[in-house]
């Protein structure tokens, strides 16, 4: 049999060789299969400037510039299944069984925490309530596997060039947002976000200490400039502790004794201490952190030991949120991160998970200590500061925006497999035979066939819906609600677990005046509700459709839950008075009017509705 699918296969075969000798002079195939460094430099310039392509245009030309993205950590994996199949194929039509294997060496220590990530990640999505959402983000997480074995694959001597061209892309990160000053309100750049951009702006700054030179001095006063004005205090915050870090660590050039440098140390932070008490006192009575936080260990505590289920935060987070949390600044309707990821590790993937995250960060830390241990001038620098881009990320997202999201995500995962690379004795590994002539023909077919799978589902698809999302919202904003409507359709056909696209397409429908269209977006509304309860407005959106269409007993119960999840809000009050009005129970529903108006004695909605039951119960 396998003779002749051989004899079947040869025109394929000469069509395979011709295609990949046009392919192996160009630079992916070059940087694939002999140049790994290479491509790790593509992804150090690729990962913070083009991951949102419509970045570079200005606000005025393109509004929603950042709701589309480039999955990069999906196209790595991707590219790397369809490599290793097209490669398989070609030594199983050549009769030959060996595969080289990469030259890392995959010992139990490095490769353990990896598959314990990936696995916990597996399992908690498994028996998840809402296993659609971690299955939608499997993809990123094994793509951010291959970039970790991809770096750490990297030769290392590589690395002076890696931390030059982080340095040279991040001053034109930070000059592109200072640039942009001038025109845009917000300090955000290619990053879109000015937490994103602060905390990579702060591991960059490191960076380019370490690398040592005139012109890298100039391009850390361009880092610092910008750092200025990021909002962002948990990149300063961890900037901070990182220098601590390495005075206590390594200062002995400055002192030379340890215990010298931890009383300095102790001294220092005991006087910021004491003169920043009452702001830090300030901050945890009016920040949103410390609610969401203490709704996130609800979470844990309610499915402690596999979570709720990989990416589904956003979703179950509502049924705990804290009504207090409303009190805060910058409260808003859609918490969609813990602003801590060990918590939201817990939360998700359980304890399980938060153990495999803890031991996969360890052992990365572990090893570039090894490895500055191991090496002393030129090379300990390369390492320490290596070692100090990643501890920024990590204790920035203890605080701050969770390293959940691109590009940020993928450069950690990079640096650590840096470090990892650095810090493993390099061995060659030895070929791997396959023991039947059968079995390259199914590992190929397997590559290929997960490969184009994961272009479709996780790169194509997501790509595009983003396009018709952005359309959609475009639409909303001029006023084109039935556009609006049909592109957000169109994306929900690619990506239909999007929370954010179906709300669009529900509030694009209830602001027709066409019946049908308003009964269709309480069906969007509905939908939503199951596959997140209390997902933004929804609840409060519903009630007020059953209301447009004279369905108050099935309003009723929404807009209760509604009051329930913000007992802050006025309007809500107001609209659950009337409908207790509209089904006789006009006591309570005065109770809800005092209440209203304790919170805003001006409202004018709530006057004139007190003012129509009381005349209503006159005799």
């Amino acid at each position: 049999m396998v003779p002749g699918l051989v004899f079947l296969f040869r025109p394929l075969s000469g069509l395979i060789d011709s295609f990949i000798g046009k392919l192996q002079t160009t630079r992916v195939r070059r940087m694939w299969n002999r140049k790994r460094r290479e491509l790790v430099l593509v992804l150090v310039l690729a990962l913070p400037l083009f991951t949102f392509p419509l970045g570079w245009l200005p606000r005025s030309w393109a509004h929603f510039r950042y709701d589309c993205s480039v999955p990069l950590p999906e196209i790595i994996l991707a590219g790397s299944a369809v490599l290793g199949g097209t490669r398989l194929l070609r030594k199983a039509l050549g009769g030959d069984t060996a595969m080289d294997l990469p030259a890392f060496p995959f010992k139990q220590r490095v490769i353990v925490p990896v598959l314990a990530v990936l696995a916990s990640a597996i399992v908690s999505t498994r028996f998840s309530e809402h296993s659609y959402f971690g299955i939608g983000l499997l993809p990123r997480l094994c793509g951010n596997a291959a970039i970790f074995f991809l770096a750490a694959n990297a030769p290392r001597e590589s690395t002076g060039r890696i931390r030059q061209l982080w340095i040279v892309v991040a001053v034109m990160v930070a000059a592109n947002g200072l640039v942009r000053l001038k025109f845009e309100p917000e300090f955000l750049s290619t990053l879109g976000n000015w937490d994103f951009l602060g905390v990579y702006l702060a591991a960059s700054l490191v960076i380019g200490a370490s690398v040592g030179g005139t012109w890298p001095v100039l391009g850390n006063l361009v880092l610092l400039a910008a750092m200025l004005f990021c909002r962002s205090r948990g990149a300063w915050l961890a900037l901070g502790a990182v220098a601590i870090f390495w005075f206590v660590g390594f200062g002995d050039r400055i002192l030379r004794r340890w215990l010298a440098r931890a009383i300095v140390v102790t001294l220092a932070l005991a006087i910021v201490s004491l003169l920043g008490r009452s702001c830090v006192r300030e901050q945890w009575q009016s920040d949103v952190r410390p609610p969401i936080w203490k709704a996130t260990i609800s979470m844990i505590a309610a499915r402690p030991l596999l979570g709720h289920g990989f990416g589904t935060y956003v979703a179950v987070y509502p049924q705990y949120r804290l009504p207090q949390y409303f009190l805060r600044r910058k409260a808003t309707n859609v918490t969609d991160h813990a602003h801590n990821e060990l918590l939201e590790v817990a939360a998700e993937q359980g304890l399980v998970g938060l153990a495999a995250t803890l031991w996969l960060w360890g052992m990365a830390v572990w090893c570039g200590l090894r490895a500055s241990r191991q090496t002393d001038g030129t090379e300990r620098g390369a390492t320490l500061g290596l070692l100090a881009a990643m501890l920024v990320f990590m204790l920035h997202s203890l605080v701050d925006v969770d390293v959940r999201y691109l590009p940020n995500q993928s450069l950690l995962w990079l640096l650590m497999g840096l470090l990892v690379g650095r810090g493993t004795a390099p061995s060659d590994a030895a070929p791997f035979t396959f023991r039947s002539k059968t079995l390259p023909w199914c590992a190929a077919a397997v590559c290929l066939i997960l490969g184009i799978g994961i272009i479709s589902s996780a790169v194509v698809h997501p790509m595009a819906a983003d396009w018709l999302d952005r359309r959609a919202r475009l639409a909303e904003e001029r006023g084109d609600m039935g556009a609006a409507a049909d592109y957000a359709s169109r994306a929900l056909v690619l990506e239909p677990f999007r929370l954010s696209t179906r709300y669009l397409l529900a509030g694009a429908l209830a602001r027709s005046l066409d019946m049908p269209a308003r009964q269709m977006a309480i069906d969007q509304c509905l939908q939503i509700e199951e596959f997140a309860p209390d997902y933004a407005d929804t609840t409060y959106n519903l009630g007020e459709l059953y209301m447009a269409a004279n369905r108050v007993t099935s309003a009723l119960p929404r807009l209760r839950r509604a009051v329930e999840i913000n007992p802050y809000n006025v309007d809500r009050r107001v609209a659950l008075a009337v409908a207790l009005r509209d089904v006789g129970q006009k006591e309570e529903a005065m109770q809800q009017l005092d209440r209203a108006l304790h919170l805003q004695p001006d409202s004018q909605s709530a006057r004139a509705l007190r003012r129509d039951i009381q005349q209503e119960r006159a005799p």
